[in-house]
């Protein structure tokens, strides 16, 4: 975990020293919920709390860099399963998660943050890519009930990647420096076994031909720092 950190903290402290124009940084408090062969298929339904750092770097206006990592389990359960095979089954599983991501993001509103006592406030979209870390997981009966996805120890993780197509809004608090914002984004992944059921060692099983999704929502608070960027193009009018 310290290692994932400190490679975080070097790449923004890099970002935010090579322009002048404003800069956030700050943590981010959410949930998290697999869409995937085991459990429920809610697409919003936290089961298990994620906290992470996020970074952004204004580019032009409405347009902004972004980079964060967020820690998680993803759990779920066929307990819970709206369909009587999966609650039958009685599948369950938990995968230990890092993820890491840079991409843009889009605001719908011109949010200027160097306008001290106006409110402002705009909703977002955000997509890129995310690398991640996680257990590998297997089955290896079928036949019986009630069973939790193992660990294979092996080599113990594995890794992934991921395209997040995010939708939030954001405010500013009066008078501040700070931001505050919400989120939904949900994942889609390269692999199928973030549960278990498409494992090279175990039996495989569920939709062999569909990749595991998996939804991340939340809040984070931001603080912003940096010089207004200088617009070239209206200054030259």
């Amino acid at each position: 975990m310290r290692k994932y950190i400190f490679l975080f903290f070097i790449g923004i402290s890099f970002f935010s020293k090579v322009s002048a124009q404003y800069n956030e940084i700050g943590v981010f408090f959410g949930g998290v919920n697999p869409i995937s062969d085991i459990g429920a298929t809610y697409y919003v339904f936290p089961t298990k709390p994620a906290v992470g750092f996020l970074y952004k770097r204004n580019l032009y206006k409405q347009l902004s860099a972004r980079a964060d990592i967020k820690w998680f389990d993803l759990w779920d359960s066929d307990a819970r399963a709206t369909t009587e095979a999966r609650k039958n089954r009685d599948f369950s599983f938990k995968n230990r998660m890092v993820e890491m991501g840079v991409g843009v993001e889009y605001d719908f509103l011109h949010f200027d943050t160097h306008e001290p006592f106006k409110l402002l406030f705009t909703p977002y979209i955000h997509t890129g890519f995310y690398y991640f870390k996680m257990d590998r997981l297997y089955f290896d009966n079928l036949a019986l009930t009630g069973q939790e996805a193992k660990h294979q120890k092996y080599p113990e993780r594995d890794e992934s990647w991921a395209i997040p197509f995010t939708l939030g809004v954001k405010t500013r608090l009066w008078g501040s420096r700070f931001l505050v914002g919400a989120e939904v984004s949900l994942r889609y992944t390269f692999t199928n076994n973030l549960d278990g059921s498409y494992s090279s060692k175990g039996v495989k099983f569920g939709n062999l031909n569909t990749p595991d999704w998996y939804m991340v929502s939340g809040f984070y608070l931001t603080y912003t720092f940096g010089a207004k960027k200088c617009n070239c193009f209206e200054f030259a009018k």
